[in-house]
């Protein structure tokens, strides 16, 4: 048997176990306090509205970008026109028995209740949880419309400050648009909750009072419903796997938003006026190499295996020589041959980043080599003029990752003792992150700083440093800092390697 062969098969006994066990949690976890409501939220329509997406579409960056995608093109940050005509329906409480019925009776065209709303629907979620059977019937009241050519479903998303856990998130993962593939509806806002945890049995609770004939033809049609979900690739496995090792009621699997949750399969989201894309002034290969990485190793549904282990797209960086030169070449000076696209090859994989209208920065990888003429390099140094390819815009949010600012707070593992942070070329140090900010001095290049914060802007530039020197502090734009400890080759096995941890802790001898 194939190794990718063994891998399904085992997710595929996996998702049976977990659709079996969801099942007896829809008999037997504890009840919140306040049932569902369905209520219509004109008020909500303009926040709504506002959404855009912080990362790629995850099917540019998930199987699909295993292959080259011809032609050109940025992939927009914008989910809908605002001129959209949108209604908000918002489900608050506790998922319980019937909620499917009445939640069709406000969205089904032909339902004599039908909401009165002019255009598509949001679906709006916030839930502690409740009944996981009801879930799924929620899910199919959904796909009845989803699956249709109409339309009618425009978005499922957990907005910031709500929490969707539990039975709501098995109602939010389910809820994937699988009949069109690439059209991804399942949103969390920044600053959101959604939590996953394994079934359990609630204190108290005898497994002699199980309706064991009702569980077991519930079961079949649960289990129906995970295999479907893993096979149309609407979530990596790995979310599978870690519900698995999330067990009570105080043990969850969270997501908000950021990064884990582009990995997972769902569309991070936030306001327009937080997401904005990234300019080329001051961006180098360095940084490029940077996106290339987070992209292959830390994105959705990996785009290779063991084999992406060997590459990294340094591009200029010398990480493993810290006293080296700060190195890297600055897009505008690649972009004086008139070329506009530039690619980079990587032991298999081919990393391409374009600039486009209004300045914005467009970035791809994918399966195959032979950019710049070279194959099966690990570690690129340089990037060449190419032929243009479908790109994702790069957003402050994507940014931020590959400079490790989320939440304006520096990610633990941004440096080291080993690898500390430099000034790569002269910048502006401002009082204030941004380029409205006021010019305190100029940092040389190899200016040794320390960081220590970090912004996220809507301005070009995206991300911005607070650093201090012997003599000065203040703010320089994040891409003129070199000397990162995190290369995300590493980024991409911390997810593997908690994994592990956890099953090593709770199978180990006591």
């Amino acid at each position: 048997m194939k190794p990718t062969a063994k891998l399904d098969y085992a997710f595929f006994r996996l998702s049976l176990i977990l659709a079996a066990l969801l099942l007896i949690a829809s008999w037997y976890a504890p009840r919140p306090a306040a049932s569902a409501e369905f209520v219509v939220r004109p008020d909500l329509v303009p926040h709504v509205l506002s959404l855009k997406r912080v990362f790629p579409d995850r099917f540019r960056t998930g199987p699909g970008a295993l292959a080259r995608e011809e032609g050109g093109g940025f992939d927009k940050l914008d989910l809908w026109p605002l001129s959209k005509g949108l209604g908000v329906i918002r489900l608050e409480g506790e998922i319980t028995e019937g909620d499917a019925e009445r939640l069709k009776a406000l969205i089904d065209w032909n339902s004599p209740t039908k909401a009165d709303i002019q255009g598509e629907v949001v679906i709006s979620l916030n839930s502690p949880g409740g009944n996981f059977a009801e879930a799924f019937r929620l899910s199919g009241v959904l796909h009845e419309i989803l699956d249709g050519n109409a339309g009618g479903i425009a978005g499922i998303v957990v907005l910031a400050g709500d929490r969707c856990l539990s039975a709501c998130a098995i109602l939010f993962t389910d809820a994937a648009d699988t009949a069109h593939r690439g059209n991804e509806i399942r949103y969390v806002e920044m600053g959101a909750e959604v939590g996953f945890h394994m079934p359990f049995f609630a204190p108290g609770t005898a497994s002699s009072d199980i309706d064991r004939e009702a569980v077991l033809e519930l079961g079949y049609d649960v289990a129906a419903a995970m295999v479907s979900l893993l096979s149309e690739q609407a979530n990596p496995s790995e979310l599978l796997e870690r519900v698995l090792l999330y067990r009570g009621p105080e043990s969850l699997f969270r997501l908000t938003g950021h990064l884990e949750t582009w990995r997972m399969g769902f569309a991070p989201v936030a306001p327009a006026d937080r997401v904005r894309h990234i300019g080329a002034a001051g961006l180098d290969t360095i940084a490029i190499g940077r996106l290339c990485n987070l992209s292959l190793t830390a994105g959705p549904a990996e785009l290779g295996s063991w084999e992406d282990d060997f590459c990294d797209f340094q591009l200029g960086a010398n990480p493993y020589d810290p006293k080296a030169a700060p190195g890297g070449v600055l897009l505008s000076e690649l972009m004086q041959s008139g070329a506009k696209a530039f690619s980079a090859s990587c032991e298999g994989f081919t990393c391409q980043a374009q600039v486009g209208e209004n300045d914005r920065i467009g970035i791809a990888v994918w399966r195959g080599d032979g950019a710049c003429g070279t194959t099966n390099d690990p570690r690129p140094a340089s990037m060449c003029p190419a032929s243009p390819v479908a790109v994702d815009t790069v957003s402050n949010g994507l940014f931020g990752e590959a400079y490790l600012c989320r939440d304006d707070k520096l990610l633990p593992g941004a440096f080291s003792e080993k690898h500390r942070p430099v000034i790569k070329r002269d910048v502006n140090m401002r009082d204030a992150p941004g380029r409205d900010g006021r010019v305190l001095t100029t940092l040389r290049a190899r200016t040794g700083v320390e960081v220590t914060g970090c912004r996220l802007t809507p301005d070009d530039q995206g991300v911005w440093y607070q650093v201090q020197t012997a003599r000065n502090s203040g703010w320089v734009s994040a891409r003129f800092v070199g000397g990162h400890a995190e290369r995300f080759r590493h980024r991409g096995e911390t997810f593997t390697n908690d994994l592990y941890q956890m099953r090593r802790k709770r199978y180990e001898p006591r």
